[in-house]
């Protein structure tokens, strides 16, 4: 029994001196050299956008049937900045619409399933029906299967227009990226848009994760020139990338950056030597356009007090006080519960899926850019059982854009819409 049990004791006792050599001991030396490279530009941006880990590998942007999508149902095309950055992007079409068309075409049984959606018809399209401009996360492209579930529910359940696009140095697109310069790619799609004669409220902003950052940023630069989309919505928010990246946990379990924040002045000189930062929290108070919050209760990449700060901010903006806003990461979730305890709605039924918190900016106040009035009102929608890439998949999301942006399924954004005929011509 005793050479059984020294044999067991041998056997996991070498194990673990070989775990410590082949993973802990080197992990332990290379770790403070991996945290000196991420004070580095090169690789602090590598890390934060992950614009190389671009999965699906090897996407035919041209091809978006390869993806799913209905012959002509997701046009590819290009854009370029005024710096010469060449952009691709996609445009899906609303989901009525589209079977509109197809079936007027498969009525007459002449041409091929979905040959007649011209660039006409697309651009007819964005005159219908409201148009959501997409800002993903950092990795992958658009043609990332979490971000095609999310065109698809906005289109069939909104039956609206989503125009997807890779900032520079994703997918397709030219260039690296950078804070600055994904601004001017996120207002250059944005100005196509209007370009194409829709009009600024019918244009929604929706931005998941880092992709919520250069959302906010945008509605921000907009207002600075007096321009107001319909409406801004952020999912799996953040409020600054300072504030959340020592807090980042990869695959959801593995707090990379944990040990920094033992160190309070190590901590502080890391968040100093960020170059891109996304400071939503400081650009919400400026904004003059509703704004809807979506958080998973489940997710631990970007906990949830990260949008429930957000919300507070524009709560506090609403009470003239925006500055005083209880930083939740510090006080608790009690106090923060008690400052918005005012604004929970009830009794609509989503009580099961989440729960909901609303604050409408008092009548006769004025906000935007100069002010801290704060949003002309704000949403949180808490999700029960949503983690960080799941939030597209659940109804309460889409009935809360529906209601709080007040987006009807059937109505058309123009006075009088044209015959089928008319449409495919």
């Amino acid at each position: 029994m005793n050479i059984v049990l020294r044999f067991i004791l041998y056997y996991i006792s070498s194990v673990v001196a070989l775990i410590m050599t082949v993973f802990v001991w080197p992990l332990v030396f290379l770790y403070p050299i991996i945290i000196a490279l991420l004070t580095v530009k090169g690789p602090q941006r590598a890390f934060l956008f992950l614009n190389h880990v671009n999965f699906p590998f090897g996407a035919n942007f041209n091809k978006p049937e390869s993806f799913g999508f209905s012959p002509h149902r997701c046009r590819n095309f290009y854009l370029t900045t005024p710096d010469d950055v060449k952009l691709g992007c996609w445009h899906i079409l609303p989901s009525l619409f589209y079977r509109q068309v197809t079936a007027h075409q498969e009525k007459s049984g002449k041409v091929p399933h979905g040959s007649l959606v011209t660039e006409g018809v697309q651009r007819r399209a964005l005159l219908e029906r409201p148009v959501f401009l997409y800002f993903h996360g950092n990795a992958s492209h658009r043609a990332g299967n979490v971000r095609i579930a999310q065109y698809r529910n906005l289109a069939e359940r909104l039956n609206a227009n989503v125009i997807a696009f890779d900032y520079r140095g994703f997918g397709d697109s030219e260039g690296s990226p950078s804070e600055e310069e994904i601004a001017i790619d996120a207002r250059t799609v944005y100005d196509w848009i209007v370009s194409q004669g829709v009009a600024h409220d019918q244009i929604i902003l929706l931005g998941h994760s880092l992709g919520s950052g250069i959302a906010t940023r945008l509605a921000r630069d907009l207002g600075k020139d007096k321009i107001y989309p319909r409406g801004l919505v952020l999912q799996a928010a953040y409020m600054s990338i300072p504030d959340a990246a020592l807090e980042y946990n990869a695959f959801q379990v593995l707090p990379l950056l944990y040990p920094v924040t033992l160190f309070p002045q190590l901590e502080e000189y890391m968040k100093s030597t960020l170059h891109d930062r996304f400071r939503s929290r400081d650009h919400i108070p400026h904004l003059n356009i509703p704004v809807l919050i979506i958080h998973g209760q489940c997710d631990r990449e970007i906990p949830i007090k990260n949008s429930q700060q957000l919300f507070a901010i524009g709560v506090a903006s609403h009470k003239a006080m925006a500055k005083s806003a209880p930083e939740v990461g510090k006080v608790g979730v009690q106090v923060y519960r008690e400052f918005v305890a005012d604004k929970e709605e009830f009794g609509t039924g989503f009580e099961v899926e989440g729960k909901r918190w609303v604050s409408v900016r008092g009548s006769g106040v004025k906000g935007g850019e100069g002010t801290f009035a704060g949003p002309s009102k704000i949403m949180l929608v808490e999700l029960v059982h949503a983690h960080h890439n799941s939030v597209q998949n659940h109804d309460l999301a889409y009935d809360s854009i529906e209601t709080f942006l007040d987006i009807s399924y059937m109505t058309s954004c123009t006075p009088v819409s044209e015959s089928l005929s008319n449409l495919t011509e």
